[in-house]
C-alpha cells in the first residue's frame, strides 16, 4: 500500500532506500526505463522548455511548477494498482539560452502489493539559436543503483544534421539526421503550430534520454473551450490548447507509439492537465503549485 507521507525528491548522488518487497525497475516495454524517464524529459523538456523570445513566442513565462502524480487508469488486468509521486520543474530564460531543472519521484504498487520507487533528475541548457544543447540526467532505480547520462549536442545549422557526444555512461557519438531539433526549439514549433491552427505536427527531437536520445514526435492540437478557463493568476485569460503527443522510436517498425500523452498547453509555456499513457497504466499529473520567476536582465544584442 502507498505511504501517506509526501513524495520526497531524490537528491543528486543519494540512492533511494529499498523496501523488502520492492519491484525491479522495468527496463523495456510500454512502461520500460526509456519511456518512464521520458515522463520527465519529453512531457517536461519538450513542452515546458518553451520557446524563444521572438514575436511568435512573446510572453513565455520563466516559472517553477510542481505536479502531483497519481494513477488515472490501470490496464492489463490491473498490473499497477496504485501510484503517487511528484514532478518538480523549473524553466528559465538565461539570456544565452534556456535552462531546465527537473526532479521526479514515482512510487508504483502492483496488484500483488509489490512496491517500486524510482526517480530521476535533469539539468539542461539549450542555446537561443537552437543549435547547441547540453544535458545531464541521473536516474535512480528501485534497486538503489544510479545511472548517469551526460553529454552535449550540436547542429550544423537550422534544418541541418549534427552530432551528439556522450560522456556518460560511456563515450559515444550519435549522428543527428537533418531536421533534428532540440526540446526548446520543438516547443517553439509546437506553440507556433497551435497559434496558426496547423495540426498535426511531426518533428525529430533529440533530448539525450534513451539509448541514442532521438525519437519522432507527432502532435495533434485542438483549441480549448473558453468555458474551461483556469482560475490561477498566471494562467487566467491565457490562450490554451489540448495537445495529444505520440512518441516513436526512429528505428522502430511498429505502427504503435512507445508512449502517448495528453495535456493542456498554455501560450505562456505552462502545461497542465497531463495524462501520461504507458500502455499498462496511465498517470495523471496535476498542477499543484505555479510560481513565476524573475526575468534575467540580458545585455543588449
Amino acid at each position: 500500500m502507498l505511504s501517506n507521507e509526501p513524495a520526497h525528491f531524490p537528491e543528486a548522488g543519494v540512492e533511494p532506500a529499498a523496501t523488502p518487497d520492492m519491484m525491479p525497475f522495468p527496463r523495456r516495454g510500454p512502461c520500460g526505463g526509456r519511456t518512464l524517464v521520458r515522463l520527465g524529459l519529453a512531457a517536461v523538456v519538450c513542452l515546458f522548455a518553451a520557446a524563444a523570445a521572438q514575436p511568435a513566442t512573446a510572453g513565455i513565462l520563466s516559472h517553477h511548477a510542481i505536479y502531483d502524480l497519481s494513477l488515472a487508469k490501470s490496464r492489463s488486468g490491473g498490473a499497477v494498482s496504485q501510484a503517487k509521486g511528484r514532478l518538480e520543474f523549473e524553466w528559465v530564460d538565461a539570456c544565452t539560452g534556456w535552462t531546465v531543472a527537473q526532479r521526479t519521484r514515482v512510487e508504483l504498487v502492483s496488484a500483488e502489493g509489490q512496491v517500486m520507487v524510482f526517480g530521476w533528475s535533469l539539468n539542461s541548457h539549450e542555446s537561443r539559436d537552437g543549435l547547441d544543447f547540453r544535458f545531464s540526467i541521473r536516474r535512480l532505480n528501485a534497486d538503489r543503483s544510479a545511472e548517469d547520462v551526460r553529454g552535449e549536442a550540436h547542429l550544423d545549422g537550422p534544418g541541418k544534421g549534427g552530432v551528439a557526444v556522450y560522456e556518460e555512461p560511456s563515450p559515444q557519438r550519435v549522428a543527428l539526421p537533418p531536421g533534428t531539433i532540440f526540446p526548446s526549439a520543438h516547443s517553439l514549433a509546437l506553440i507556433e503550430a497551435a497559434r496558426s491552427g496547423k495540426s498535426p505536427l511531426w518533428r525529430t527531437v533529440f533530448d539525450g534520454s534513451g539509448e541514442q536520445g532521438l525519437y519522432g514526435l507527432s502532435a495533434a492540437i485542438s483549441p480549448v473551450s473558453s468555458t474551461t478557463a483556469s482560475d490561477r493568476p498566471l494562467l487566467r485569460g491565457v490562450e490554451s490548447w489540448n495537445v495529444d503527443l505520440a512518441y516513436f522510436g526512429l528505428n522502430d517498425t511498429a505502427a504503435e507509439p512507445e508512449h502517448e500523452q495528453r495535456l493542456r498547453l498554455y501560450a505562456n509555456g505552462v502545461v497542465d492537465e497531463l495524462l501520461l499513457d504507458y500502455g499498462d497504466f496511465v498517470l495523471r499529473a496535476e498542477l499543484a503549485q505555479l510560481k513565476g520567476l524573475p526575468q534575467h536582465e540580458c545585455p543588449p544584442g
